[in-house]
C-alpha cells in the first residue's frame, strides 16, 4: 500500500504546473467564464451560436475567461487550454479559442491549423484591436467578448457559407462625427469666401479664393474617415494573437 502511495505522489509530482493549473470545460463547454464577468445574455448568445456552427460545420469556436494565469505565459497557457478542450474537429483542426485573463489585463484568440488560411495572425491581431480592445480598456468585459466573439464568428460562418449576425464597425460609429465636422469646415469656409469677396467689392475689386486645395482637403478628410458538449479533438498551432488591455 505505501508502495503504491509513493508512486502516485510521484507522479503528480511530475506533471507539468501547467497542466494542473488550467480549468477544465464546463457542461456548456463553448462558453467558460471562470472569471465571472459575463452576463447571462451573452453566455447564451455564445452557446447558443456555438452550438449552432458546430452542428453545421465541426468548427467550434470557444471562449474561456480565468481570474489569472497562475504564472504561466499567455501563449502557453491558450495552447495548453486549447489542447486540454480539444477544440474543432480533429481531423480538420478547425477550431478557435478567445481567452481573457483578468488579473493580467490580456487576451488571447488562438487558431488550428484549419482556419488559420481566414484568420492569420495579423487579421486576428486587427478584429481584437477594432472590435475588442476599446472595450476592455474601458473594463467593459462582457461587451468586449461578445463583440470580438460576433467578429470571429462571422469570419468564420463566411467560410463556411452560412448565415451570421450583423454587427456594427467601430468606424461606422465615428462616421457622423466625421460628416458633421465637415458640414461645419463647408459652411466656414464659404462665410469667409463671402467675407473676402465682399472686403474686395468695398475696396473696388473682386478677390477670389482658390478652390483648388482648400476644398478639397476638407472634402477628402471628411468622407474617407468615413445537454454535455465536448471538443472534437482539435489540436490547435494554427497561430492567434495577443493584446493586453
Amino acid at each position: 500500500m505505501k508502495k503504491y502511495l509513493f508512486i502516485l505522489i510521484f507522479v503528480i509530482l511530475l506533471i507539468p504546473k501547467q497542466v494542473l493549473a488550467i480549468v477544465s470545460p464546463t457542461d456548456r463547454f463553448y462558453v467558460n467564464d471562470y472569471a465571472n464577468i459575463l452576463s447571462s445574455e451573452t453566455e447564451d448568445y455564445i452557446f447558443n451560436y456555438s452550438r449552432e456552427l458546430d452542428s453545421k460545420t465541426g468548427s467550434q469556436i470557444v471562449v474561456v475567461t480565468v481570474p489569472n494565469l497562475d504564472g504561466d505565459s499567455l501563449e502557453e497557457y491558450a495552447t495548453s487550454l486549447f489542447r486540454h478542450f480539444q477544440i474543432g474537429d480533429e481531423e480538420s483542426d478547425n477550431g478557435l479559442l478567445i481567452l481573457l485573463a483578468l488579473e493580467e489585463r490580456s487576451v488571447r484568440i488562438e487558431v488550428g491549423y484549419g482556419l488559420e488560411g481566414i484568420l492569420p495572425d495579423g487579421k486576428t491581431g486587427r478584429i481584437q484591436d477594432e472590435y475588442m480592445i476599446p472595450f476592455l480598456k474601458d473594463n467593459d468585459y462582457d461587451s468586449g467578448i461578445l463583440n470580438g466573439y460576433k467578429a470571429f464568428y462571422q469570419e468564420v460562418a463566411k467560410y463556411y457559407g452560412i448565415d451570421a449576425p450583423t454587427i456594427e464597425k467601430e468606424e461606422e460609429k465615428t462616421d457622423s462625427i466625421d460628416i458633421s465636422a465637415f458640414v461645419i469646415s463647408l459652411i466656414i469656409f464659404i462665410i469667409l469666401i463671402f467675407i473676402f469677396t465682399r472686403r474686395g467689392k468695398n475696396r473696388g475689386m473682386y478677390i477670389y479664393p482658390s478652390f483648388g486645395g482648400g476644398f478639397s482637403s476638407h472634402s477628402s478628410g471628411g468622407l474617407s474617415g468615413g445537454g454535455s458538449f465536448h471538443g472534437g479533438g482539435g489540436s490547435s498551432g494554427g497561430g492567434g494573437s495577443s493584446r493586453h488591455f
